[in-house]
């Protein structure tokens, strides 16, 4: 790629702001504090912590291998072919489900103002115009990007601004230290559920290294930029958080779009379809551009990593990878019927753990002892967050995953033995004809 085409830091930094600040903290702001009370604060400046040291072994990987891929690169280059595998096409997964989660997200926020939206039928078009529109290629994605960045930080600015002076401090003492609910969930195991769900807040920075062949020196702009990325969401984070619930306090959990509830109370009734109009365009560019860039994930394992079938990679005469958005949008489309928002941002969360988890361990080995070991310990917390249904769905995708690459391995041993079979018998007809003449 040209030098004057390479992201710059400041790119890099839009680029991450813009892939983590998505559908979370609007729609989930509520379901944390119902979960832990005022001490969701804490369970999102811890969790922005732990991520924090995992976007550290994340840094110290790059400079180390500067290609696209990410976790998957590192997890190949420093474990091998099996690891790299299951890493990458978790990898192709997380994109996909990350797709699915935020067109539910989408389409729960129109709720608010269509509460007789047919949600299942309308998020299944989404999914099947979008793949449509992926196949053919666009040029929309770049302008869209900039627009919804855009978008975002208008929408955190006006949100603070207009909503900061309704905050009440009888919100942030007894009796609303816990809710009902997280009080009766015992107070610490709300505070893991929280935390758990505060790590969907941050999951699209692991998408920042996928694209590190595209940055202008990436072994020194990217863990700088990263950290620079996290902080400010960090305190993004907190501060809407800690202006919902002053402004609605124990109200926070009656709500589907609390921050678009609040703005409501400063502007009047005109206030929620006008915040859920900017959440949505938000959230969709999210969509449009992981709906581009997810295929291109799978498309990669078959070209460049040789971990899926070469026909995966081909592409069609638009230029785009036919068969990965095929599977991409039929994996989405599957995804969408299996379960609703929080579920689907669970798995989302779960399958981000098992990239954290290699790439500790990947920390480890390159002798980042520190930082890997607790990107590792942080990463098996959230463990104790996961649902049930989440797990089980989480561990079957793994074991899944695990058969289809013996099978494919199979395959491999088995083109290799016929190759080596080919080459024997193309010798010994070469002898055969020197020998006749």
């Amino acid at each position: 790629m040209k030098e004057n085409k390479l992201l710059s830091p400041a790119a890099i930094f839009l680029l991450g702001v813009n892939s983590i600040i998505g559908s979370g903290i609007f729609l989930l702001s509520g379901k944390i504090y119902e979960d832990a009370g005022i001490w969701s604060l804490l369970a999102i400046l811890f969790a922005g912590l732990s991520i924090f040291v995992i976007a550290f072994a994340y840094a110290n990987m790059s400079k180390i291998y500067s290609k696209n891929g990410g976790g998957l690169v590192y997890a190949k280059e420093t474990f091998g072919r099996f690891p790299g595998f299951i890493v990458g096409m978790v990898t192709w997964l997380l994109g996909t489900v990350t797709l699915t989660t935020e067109v539910s997200a989408l389409l729960t926020a129109l709720k608010m103002i269509l509460p007789n939206l047919n949600s299942r039928l309308t998020g299944l078009i989404i999914i099947l115009v979008l793949g449509l529109i992926s196949y053919f290629g666009s040029s929309i994605i770049a302008g869209l990007d900039n627009l919804t960045s855009f978008v975002k930080i208008l929408l955190v600015l006006v949100f603070v601004c207009t909503c900061f002076w309704l905050v009440r401090a009888v919100n942030f003492t007894s009796p609303h230290l816990l809710t009902v609910s997280s009080a009766n969930l015992g107070g610490f195991k709300g505070f893991l559920s929280a935390y758990g769900t505060v790590f969907f807040f941050f999951t699209g920075f692991s998408f920042l290294p996928v694209n590190a062949e595209k940055m202008k020196n990436p072994a020194k702009n990217l863990p700088k930029m990263m950290a620079l990325v996290m902080l400010t969401c960090l305190t993004v984070y907190l501060i809407i958080q800690a202006i919902t619930i002053g402004a609605l306090g124990p109200e926070l959990t009656k709500t589907l779009v609390p921050a678009a509830t609040a703005f409501s109370r400063v502007v009047g009734a005109i206030g929620i379809p006008l915040f859920v109009i900017g959440i949505c365009f938000s959230i969709f560019g999210v969509i449009v551009a992981t709906t581009f860039n997810t295929p291109t994930i799978l498309a990669s394992l078959a070209q460049a990593h040789e971990d899926v079938p070469m026909f995966v990679a081909k592409n069609n005469r638009f230029g785009t990878p036919s068969w990965a958005i095929i599977l991409t949008t039929l994996c989405a489309m599957g995804l969408f019927l299996s379960g609703n928002y929080v579920f689907l941002s669970g798995l989302t969360v779960f399958m981000s753990f098992v990239q954290y988890l290699s790439t500790g361990l990947a920390n480890i080995k390159k002798k980042f002892l520190w930082i890997g070991i607790g990107s590792v310990l942080f990463s098996l917390v959230l463990l104790t967050s996961f649902t049930l249904s989440v797990l089980l769905l989480g561990l079957g995708i793994i074991i899944l995953l695990v058969i289809i690459y013996f099978v494919v391995k199979l395959d491999d041993d088995e083109r290799e033995k016929w190759l080596k079979e080919h080459q024997e018998k193309s010798k010994a007809a070469a002898v055969n004809t020197v020998k006749r003449l």
